[in-house]
């Protein structure tokens, strides 16, 4: 690791957002983690897979006082278990424990989470023709490899995205981490502070990245200093041998995935809007003591 004198010397002439950037990357250490292939991030399909993932989301979420204590130990929302969604995980390389999560939700006639703070601003663009997506449920634990292997979830789904025609990515972020979304990935903020609901004390700013330019941007960015090569390598260029594999992965939970979590280990789907309630059942062939919980 870089000295403070060596990081120095080596950013004369650099512009001064520049050398924000990458002073950001060299403290957080991310060319490191990059060159390391530290995790592996994969598309959850198991039923294991998607308990650490929410389980891991719970337990950050409860440390940092945005969810009460809950019995059952794990949090997650109906945008997770759309079909086209995806709930990424990374997991660590040696111990095959997950140490963080994402989910990319892709836009739909219900909607995207963000709507539920900021539908003015995402209907606007919906009426201008962008093809949207979403970034939701984001955890990692609170060492910084783990942190870091939150770059592999963003890798592989920003890859869906673009294999699913999406031009704009959103995510709503807690103002202490929009400095990261802007600086290092790029995003840009588009919508004011505002509160989520039904979270404690959950500020958020709205962001977006532009697809289809990202990759331009990103070598802009990033190709001035030998860091910087590090990331436009990983987001542009790498390629895994699990990439095929699980882009190719055709539906996220199954019929006995969605049925345990959201009627076995909690009652969420009688907690839901009618709409998705109606949604569920067409997708998952739901039946029994379902239907009359609709037609009520």
């Amino acid at each position: 690791m870089l000295s403070s004198e060596q990081v120095q010397l080596s950013e004369c002439g650099l512009p001064r957002e520049v050398k924000r950037r990458r002073r950001r990357m060299i403290l957080s250490r991310i060319p490191e983690c990059l060159n390391k292939r530290i995790v592996k991030a994969l598309f959850c399909s198991r039923k294991e897979d998607f308990f650490e993932a929410f389980n891991l989301l719970y337990r950050r979420y409860y440390e940092v006082g945005l969810l009460p204590s809950l019995p059952e130990k794990i949090f997650f929302t109906p945008y997770q278990a759309f079909p086209s969604s995806r709930v990424c995980i990374a997991r660590d390389r040696k111990t095959g424990r997950v140490t963080s999560t994402a989910t990319l939700v892709l836009d739909s006639e219900l909607g995207l989470p963000s709507d539920a703070l900021y539908k003015d601003i995402i209907d606007k663009l919906r009426k201008d023709g962008r093809i949207l997506a979403e970034f939701t449920c984001l955890a990692a634990e609170t060492d910084i490899y783990s942190r870091n292997g939150l770059f592999y979830i963003f890798r592989l789904l920003y890859k869906y995205a673009a294999q699913n025609g999406v031009t704009d990515l959103v995510i709503s972020v807690h103002p202490k981490h929009s400095t990261f979304y802007e600086l290092t990935l790029l995003f840009e903020r588009i919508g004011p502070l505002r509160y989520y609901p039904h979270l404690v004390n959950a500020p958020a700013y709205l962001e977006r990245l532009e697809l289809i330019t990202a990759q331009k941007r990103y070598k802009k960015a990033y190709l001035s200093f030998e860091e910087g090569k590090i990331i436009v390598d990983f987001f542009c260029y790498h390629t895994y041998p699990e990439d095929i594999s699980e882009l190719s992965k055709p539906r996220n939970m199954t019929l006995e995935i969605f049925s345990y979590f959201f009627l076995e280990r909690t009652n969420k789907f009688y907690q839901l809007d009618p709409r998705f309630q109606q949604f569920f059942q067409k997708v998952y062939a739901l039946d029994g003591p379902v239907n009359k919980a609709i037609s009520v």
